[in-house]
């Protein structure tokens, strides 16, 4: 359940009816494996009322713990399942006016094993073809019916059957090889053009290398390599939507896939995003819609961005489906690829994510350190243009140390010589006092809640800088924005904060940016408070980090803790 095994434990009471099993039994009358399984199963959901809801795909993904996916039959897709640790289960078409059997001894819109697959090569036993030596290569596939000797049987009996004439045309080699191969009662071979017009529909389970590892039936099959991650969309932070979100989609997790060169052919690679789910008395109505769309990059290339998305069509899409999980089959070329798991737009919720590859591909989390440039604002701000007479006054009218009360009395003074928006500051409109605070605290390494006269014109050249890259980037990136008489009633998309904070010369982890958005924003927007407030805090954290780690041994805090620390502080 959800990339996790249940524990489910039932007694050996099983309901009858006329002193028979009601449900599930088997043909002997002292078999009772089959019963319990499914009176667990049952339980799983609820009750037996509620298995009528299920499906092949469910069942398959629940018994077995692997990705599902059904798909139309194929010659190319045989030969690449078979041989790894997938399960398959063909599905029969349904045949119009027959309740259950069907032509060739098939039981109608029953599922079937693949158990394997075999090249033959035939010879005509007549004269004229013998001395011409003319043969033909054909393909088989071996397949097990449900109720082998049960009371429906459903073995095929055409072509390629226990005792059809194409044998014939085989060695006594061949023959033999073939016989020894099809050991279970209920298997059969048959050709596969005759499969795939006889089967509808194949449903693939593929086999994780945890749970190959303990099926020894598997280990003749080749395993998967698979990579895993649980992880939630949060409205305002990740939940962007599909791609044609452009202004958001790229702020959904995104997954790296890299399939190095020197490996033969192109890497067979399963995507599959499932969304969090309950077994307990389900329907199959309470699935949301999910999706997800994959992209190829350039090497080079750290992240999809939103001007990326705008200008690249994506390699594929899964689109939204009202799903458990979604999952999709690809065949890749060296390169390198993301993934993007999405929902609809502002849509909350916890996903799963699997990929599995046949050989060595490289698979990670596409996430940035935790990184600030305290000097930038001195890169783009010219110190000489401070003001003279704004820093005498300061120091006339101020004592040599202030604190954040009188730092927001100058910070909203007509005085404060910085642009035409900053002198509008109004007891309503500028900085509060939580951010007086939070940039005192920035100057303040004695922790003594005061701040030097002359260090006022370094913090208002900074947080010039700051409000320049606000104004900047919040249209070109949001496309929300909405100006008023001043900017500090601008509200920005949350979704846009990771590039305001690239703009002001910061880096987030995607921990961090989530952290920020909860703290910061509101009603998925961000006002330029609150951005300058997650400024503040991030550099108020790093100072704080490396001067406890200069001073301690063993610094016992990440970076990322303290940060997150700070945040909440």
């Amino acid at each position: 359940q959800w990339g996790r095994w249940v524990e489910i434990r039932v007694d050996d009471r099983l309901p009858t009816r006329d002193e028979r099993p009601a449900y599930m039994h088997c043909a002997q009358p002292d078999i009772f494996w089959a019963a319990l399984l499914e009176k667990a199963y049952a339980k799983l959901y609820g009750g037996y009322a509620f298995l009528k809801y299920g499906s092949i795909g469910r069942a398959l993904q629940d018994l077995s713990g692997a990705v599902v996916q059904s798909v139309p039959p194929s010659a190319p897709l045989l030969g690449g399942a078979v041989p790894r640790s997938t399960l398959l289960l063909a599905m029969t078409s349904a045949d119009k006016g027959t309740k259950r059997r069907r032509t060739g001894g098939l039981l109608s819109e029953h599922p079937y094993c693949v158990t394997g697959l075999a090249r033959v090569r035939t010879t005509n036993n007549s004269e004229s073809s013998e001395s011409s030596g003319n043969s033909n290569d054909t393909n088989l596939v071996r397949l097990r019916s449900p109720w082998a000797g049960g009371e429906y049987g459903g073995v095929w009996n055409g072509a390629w059957s226990e005792r059809s004439w194409e044998w014939n045309a085989l060695g006594e080699r061949d023959r033999e090889l073939l016989a020894s191969r099809s050991q279970h009662e209920g298997e059969f071979w048959m050709a596969v053009p005759e499969f795939l017009q006889r089967f509808t529909v194949i449903w693939l389970a593929h086999i994780g290398p945890d749970d190959w590892a303990l099926e020894p039936a598997l280990h003749s099959r080749a395993p998967w390599r698979a990579a895993l991650a649980m992880r939630q969309w949060r409205s305002g932070f990740n939940a962007g939507g599909p791609h044609k979100h452009i202004e958001t989609t790229a702020t959904n997790p995104q997954f790296r896939i890299r399939v190095p060169n020197g490996n033969p052919g192109k890497a067979h690679v399963v995507v599959a995003v499932a969304q969090k789910y309950e077994c307990y008395r389900t329907r199959g109505n309470e699935n949301e819609p999910i999706g997800f769309t994959i992209y190829e990059v350039p090497p080079g290339m750290p992240r999809v961005t939103p001007q990326y998305v705008n200008e690249q069509m994506p390699l594929d899409f899964a689109e939204l489906q009202s799903l458990r999980e979604v999952v999709t089959f690809f065949a890749l070329p060296p390169g390198d690829f993301v993934v993007l798991p999405h929902s609809t737009q502002h849509r909350e919720g916890k996903f799963l994510l699997r990929i599995l590859a046949d050989q060595h591909a490289d698979v990670w989390e596409v996430n940035e350190d935790n990184l600030v440039i305290h000097n930038i604002s001195a890169e783009f701000c010219d110190e000489r243009a401070i003001d003279c007479r704004f820093i005498y006054k300061l120091r006339t009218r101020y004592p040599p140390e202030i604190d954040a009360v009188q730092l927001q009395q100058i910070l909203r003074s007509a005085q404060v010589g910085l642009t035409k928006s900053l002198k509008t500051f109004t007891s309503v409109h500028g900085p509060s006092l939580d951010l007086c605070r939070a940039l005192l605290a920035l100057r303040d390494p004695a922790l003594g809640g005061r701040l030097t006269i002359d260090s006022v014109p370094s913090l208002v050249s900074l947080l010039k800088f700051w409000k320049a890259a606000f104004r900047r980037c919040g249209p070109s990136t949001s496309g929300t924005l909405t100006l008023t008489r001043s900017i500090w009633n601008t509200k920005v998309s949350s979704y846009a904060l990771r590039g305001l904070l690239w703009a002001g010369g910061a880096t987030a982890s995607n921990k961090v940016l989530e952290a920020l958005v909860s703290r910061f924003s509101r009603d998925k927007q961000i006002t330029l408070e609150g951005y300058l407030m997650s400024m503040a805090r991030l550099h108020l954290a790093h100072d704080r980090y490396h001067s406890l780690d200069a001073k301690a041994k063993a610094n016992p805090l990440t970076l990322e803790e303290m940060i997150l620390m700070t945040i909440y502080s």
